[in-house]
């Protein structure tokens, strides 16, 4: 995976506000649609991530191969030093297969600093069973949040 490629894939756009994003597209049943709890729950992600380093030296976006069925990662921050991965897997299972994207840029990427995984289940304080140099963590959503929220 070449680096550049990570800012500069095709576009993928994050709505400010959720419910924005919900209200437009008259979404009404999202506690019972898991798909869409869980664009929801990564555009909140994204939104928290991004308010978070609005002030640092940091650039904020994706990545999305273009090949291998569009295999993405839903936030890259890109710090001088290095870059932290994050995904967003809010859905009972959170097992990663090693052919998950994160898991293949935590194995061959030498800037890796951090990598996360976002989840549903409140249990997921852990490291991800997968085999990569840098390790990829298991977190809670809810907590997540808590964490990178700003006052």
């Amino acid at each position: 995976m070449k680096c550049k490629k990570i800012l500069k894939a095709k576009p993928k756009i994050y709505i400010s506000d959720p419910a924005i994003r919900n209200a437009v597209l008259m979404i009404d049943n999202l506690f019972t649609d898991s798909k869409e709890l869980g664009i929801t729950v990564e555009t909140a992600i994204f939104k928290h991530v991004y308010n978070f380093y609005s002030e640092a030296n940091a650039k904020i976006g994706y990545f999305r191969k273009s090949t291998d069925n569009q295999k993405e990662i839903d936030i890259v921050v890109e710090f001088p030093n290095g870059k932290s991965l994050i995904e967003v897997k809010f859905r009972e299972d959170s097992t990663l297969p090693e052919s998950d994207a994160i898991v293949e840029m935590c194995q061959k990427e030498k800037d890796i600093i951090s990598a996360m995984l976002i989840t549903k289940r409140a249990e997921d304080y852990e490291k991800a069973e997968v085999s990569a140099k840098v390790p990829i963590i298991k977190i809670p959503a809810f907590v997540f949040m808590y964490l990178f929220g700003r006052r």
